[in-house]
């Protein structure tokens, strides 16, 4: 899971920074020092990103709790260290659920803080929200995969959450099989790392040929020098140039991890 929340990062962010740069104009660079801070600038900087990654675990939590309480239950709060080195924080309950309103449980801080957060980021030009949202939606990686874990069982289902998993209540005939993480990981794994290189190649070797055909002699998607900069190709009569960035790795992480989810719920379908 920590691989898979590695990899919904890198998507948030690109996908994030992307979407602000198409709608204000302006790069997003992740500068948060002050002028004139000195050398530690980058230091400053990464603190920044990292209080911003981690205090939105507090409201993540705090709307798991309030679809917890919407559905009759009783909230409990805490945080924990998985295999003695991984921090993580929890909202649980002893209240029963049907499987959708669980599903509903899992889903709403995704949901919300999205749809809350991104209108605020491009009306008010806050690139800073990037990261907090970015680190929301890879927080939610976990939750996405109960969902598609949950999916695979009849809508009549009971559920009980605990602090260490969900006891599913049904009849012997409703037992699905189970889903693999070691799978997921590897499908996402795989999937983002041949993405990745066949769009380097399609970039690099079809790009200019087909560009060139179509008499285009200037082309660029994303903006240079920043996390959703693709690719840009220039034809001269004297040369002919292009450049691959690195939203090629975002894509292929992006196609990765939809091509892991899909074959994670063939499995259960299987």
């Amino acid at each position: 899971m920590t691989a898979l929340g590695t990899l919904g990062l890198a998507v948030a962010v690109g996908v994030l920074a992307g979407l602000y740069e198409t709608v204000t104009g302006q790069p997003v660079t992740f500068q948060f020092a002050p002028a004139g801070v000195g050398w530690w600038t980058e230091a400053v900087n990464l603190l920044v990103i990292l209080l911003l990654a981690t205090v939105i675990l507090v409201p993540h939590e705090w709307l798991h709790g309030l679809a917890i309480r919407y559905y009759g239950g009783e909230p409990t709060y805490g945080v924990g260290l998985a295999h003695f080195i991984l921090p993580y924080a929890y909202a649980t309950t002893d209240h029963e659920f049907t499987r959708d309103q669980f599903i509903v449980v899992l889903l709403t801080p995704l949901v919300v803080m999205t749809a809350i957060g991104v209108p605020l980021m491009l009306v008010f030009e806050w690139e800073w929200l990037i990261v907090p949202l970015a680190a929301n939606a890879a927080g939610a990686i976990v939750d996405l995969w109960m969902t598609l874990t949950l999916l695979g069982f009849p809508a009549d289902v009971r559920l009980e959450d605990h602090r260490d998993g969900v006891r599913i209540l049904g009849r012997e005939r409703d037992r699905r099989r189970p889903l693999s993480v070691t799978a997921l990981v590897w499908d996402a794994l795989a999937g983002a790392a041949v993405a990745a290189v066949g769009l380097l190649l399609l970039l690099a070797i079809g790009g200019p040929l087909v560009l060139d055909r179509l008499g285009i002699r200037s082309f660029t998607i994303g903006t240079p020098e920043t996390i959703t900069f693709l690719f840009a190709f220039t034809s001269s009569p004297t040369e002919i140039s292009l450049s691959v960035g690195p939203a090629v790795f975002i894509v292929g992480t992006v196609i990765g991890l939809c091509y892991a989810f899909v074959r994670s719920y063939q499995r259960t379908r299987s």
